[in-house]
This record gives structure tokens, sequence and C-alpha cells, in this order.
């Protein structure tokens, strides 16, 4: 299908459209803090997996940089803090064990490549998309059907 000046103009006119019909049902909607936190927990995951997979990539980088890793960890440290404000009650204290773990994983990834050790810095990235890929993979082992759509990059 070709893009052309008329076609995306007429799907910005559709969006709009669309947002203009459905924004004042979404505003009026009433307060529940329980659907609200379930509402915001995939897209909490979703950044959490994406920060990983950007620390991934930079860590497997030809040169990675220190300072580009201590960023992309404070971004995983925050979208893991919303994640577990998102989390249900039951398996809060798992998932937490699970952040954990994997902002120290980040931790030693950035210690590994400031000591400028590629081989350490391979082996924590390695163990990293290990951590990441169990973290992703948590919600279906909880009964959650929905799959992410952030792909974990093992090698």
């Amino acid at each position: 299908m070709r893009i052309t000046l008329a076609s995306t103009a007429i799907a910005a006119v559709c969006g709009s459209l669309a947002l203009g019909v459905t924004a004042p049902a979404l505003a009026a909607a009433p307060e529940q803090p329980g659907r609200v936190a379930v509402a915001h927990a995939p897209s909490a995951l979703t950044e959490t997996l994406s920060a990983g997979n950007r620390i991934i990539r930079e860590a497997r980088s030809a040169s990675p940089d220190a300072a580009k890793l201590g960023a992309l960890q404070q971004q995983l440290e925050t979208s893991a803090g919303q994640l577990l404000k998102a989390a249900e009650p039951d398996p809060l204290e798992e998932l937490r064990q699970a952040l954990d773990k994997l902002i120290k994983d980040a931790t030693k990834i950035v210690d590994e490549v400031a000591k400028k050790d590629a081989a350490g810095t391979t082996a924590a990235a390695d163990e990293f998309a290990v951590d990441l890929k169990d973290l992703q993979e948590r919600p279906a082992r909880q009964g959650v059907a929905a799959p992410l759509s952030v792909p974990v990059p093992l090698q």
C-alpha cells in the first residue's frame, strides 16, 4: 500500500474523530483504584522490559558507554517502581525480588563497563538477559493470557 498525502490526512482525521468521541467517556469514568492499578501494570511491565532491552543492546555494543548505561539503569529503576505500584498484592513480594535481581544485574553491567572488562560485561549482559526473559514470562506463569510484545534478545 502506498502512503500518500491523502491517506495520511484521512488517517489523521479518523484518529482525531475517534479521540474526540472516546475522550469524554474516558474522562467521565469514576476512579476505581484497583482497576487503575491493573490498567497500568502491562504498560509498566512493557516499559521495564524495553529499558532492559536497551541496557542489553548498549552492553553488547562494540564500545558500551557507562554514562548511557547509568541513565538506562535509572530508567529501569523508575519503571520497576511503577510496576511495583501497579502490581496486584498477591505476587508482589515475588515481583519485588525479581526486579531487585534485575536492578542488581544492571548495576553489575555498569560496573563491568566502568572497569572496561569486555568478558565480564558480556557475562553480566547474558545474566541480565536471562533474568529479563524470566520477568517477561512471569505474567503467563501467573495466568495472564496476554503475551507481551517486547522481545528479549538472549544472544
